[in-house]
């Protein structure tokens, strides 16, 4: 036991050297203080001038997905066979730590926990919008709006936050959990790259630029994610209670948000974030049984067999359709392509939390964990709740092309109108949401605290405190001020250079399975 710790110890003391320890704990000054201003930066720029900002940003993004639409797909569909071959080849018997060691969590509560860095509140929030959207103006395989259109506008929406979302989760957050658990190297994600590097990239220039660039897009990422979903739960609050909150009441339940998930980060992973994402799985899982058994339910199984088979069927198809005839105009790159480039970009952020709570799970068992598990979850809960949308817009009890065009927010609690008891499952979504939040942003506190930390995968109560206030408070003003927008194209732009990034994560991998399993043998 002694001797562990000591190798422990080694570990992180070869971080101490470039690092300041006071109050905040040991953390790298120039990562603190380049993330805090550049944030900063960007806070006072979307405040003062929220147009001039967004404009300027729109710019940058629209030319890069103009013309790197084809990069940005070709390289998921790359992370995902890469990460596909490691899962079925040799090196899956291998353990993220010591052969000895056991997993932290139960299975539930893993499984739960990943849920809580950021998608869980898309899933309740995009599961009617897109497979809606996509009825309406379905862009290929089906013409739009008929009976051919409603599986394949599912199939999208499951494409989109499934597997190819998770494959990119899944291999940067092995390229930082095999060198942190296997051979005690810090937990930050620079650490990605430690197969190509050795050493050397602990406290290099390029190792902390890469920390930098993660941990902006974090911020940036879950600070636009917090201030969107404000504006969903306002939709909620406007169907619950009848009238919306005016920007003052969204502000004040902002800053109560803000303190409900410091507190859940200040009291740590075991008792935060595990113990709400499990509650909160649960009552998504009771909410989403409600409208299949309330609603059309041999329908609904019906187009839940069919969508499968559709997305089974047209895998490679849609995985490498870039509209090359531009018959679409726009929609690859105002859909698909900006999920790929938003997934990118978070993939340090969910990589490197699912990386924090997977101790002791094979290789194996963490690829199919974390990428099969949330697809099969996509495909029932889109299928479901999408196809129970469908279905109301179809028959005409409800006109949710309409709702979703006047608040993207309110398609979840307009569905839930057209079902008996329907206003007091809308309250139980309502909570639900809330909790999603509440975790994604405890999620995030906690990683960029690892990242500042130099890769402890504990770090300091201040400096989560710290970071949790910032992100919450970069949302609250940016939500005041109109800046959302434009700060999700900034964690974007900041997120496409990410993209290579993860092709040389990939390379470091490969090499410390190769010298790893050399050794076992």
């Amino acid at each position: 036991m002694s001797q562990a710790r000591t190798l422990e110890q080694s570990a992180q003391g070869n971080l101490i050297k470039g690092k300041l320890t006071g109050f905040l704990g040991s953390y790298d000054p120039v990562i603190f203080f380049v993330t805090g201003a550049v944030t900063l930066l960007a806070v006072v720029y979307g405040f003062v001038s929220p147009q001039n900002f967004d404009a300027g940003l729109s710019t940058i993004q629209s030319w890069i997905t103009s013309r790197f639409s084809w990069f940005f797909i070709i390289s998921v569909a790359i992370y995902l066979i890469i990460i596909v071959l490691i899962a079925f080849s040799k090196y899956g018997t291998l353990k993220l730590g010591k052969e000895t060691d056991q997993p932290e969590f139960s299975y539930f509560a893993w499984i739960a926990m990943l849920f809580s860095c950021g998608v869980g509140v898309g899933y309740a929030f995009w599961a009617v919008g897109e497979p809606i959207m996509h009825y309406m103006n379905t862009p290929y395989l089906a013409e739009s709006a008929t009976p051919a259109a409603r599986p394949v506008a599912i199939q999208i929406g499951i494409m989109h936050w499934g597997i190819h979302a998770w494959g990119i989760f899944a291999l940067v957050g092995l390229a930082i959990a095999f060198p942190a658990y296997r051979l005690s190297k810090p937990m930050n994600v620079s650490i990605s790259l430690y197969g190509l590097f050795g050493d050397k990239i602990v406290n290099s220039p390029f190792g902390r630029i890469i920390e930098t660039l993660a941990a902006f897009a974090t911020i940036a990422g879950v600070s636009t994610a917090l201030g969107l979903g404000i504006m969903s739960t306002n939709a909620g609050i406007e169907h619950i209670f009848g009238r919306p909150l005016g920007t003052t009441g969204q502000l004040i339940f902002m800053a109560i948000l803000i303190g409900l998930y410091i507190l859940s980060a200040v009291s740590g992973i075991e008792k935060g974030i595990k113990n709400l994402s499990t509650i909160n799985i649960a009552v998504a899982f009771c909410w989403g049984a409600f409208i299949l058994f309330s609603g059309p339910t041999k329908e609904l199984l019906n187009l839940m067999v069919q969508t499968t088979g559709s997305y089974i069927n047209n895998f490679v198809f849609v995985t490498f359709w870039t509209d090359a005839n531009g018959t679409k105009g726009q929609w690859i790159e105002w859909w698909t392509v900006f999920y790929w480039i938003w997934w990118i970009s978070w993939g340090p952020f969910c990589g490197g939390f699912v990386a924090r709570i997977s101790k002791g799970r094979t290789i194996r068992e963490f690829i199919i964990g974390v990428c099969l598990v949330p697809t099969l979850v996509a495909i029932v809960w889109f299928s479901i709740v999408g196809g129970a949308a469908q279905a109301a817009q179809i028959a005409g009890t409800a006109d949710l092309a309409a709702a979703l065009k006047a608040d993207m927010g309110s398609g979840i609690y307009v569905l839930l109108s057209t079902y008996p008891l329907g206003s007091l499952v809308g309250v139980v979504v309502f909570l639900n949401l809330i909790i999603f939040l509440i975790t994604s942003a405890d999620s995030a506190s906690f990683f960029v605290a690892m990242q500042m930390s130099g890769g402890k995968t504990e770090p300091n109560t201040p400096m989560k405190l710290i970071w949790g206030i910032f992100i919450g408070s970069l949302a609250l003003v940016l939500l005041a001020s109109g800046g959302l927008a434009a700060l999700q194209k900034a964690a974007i732009i900041a997120g496409a250079p990410l993209a290579f990034i993860t092709f040389m994560m990939a390379a470091s991998l490969f090499k410390m399975l190769r010298t790893a399993y050399a050794n076992k043998e």
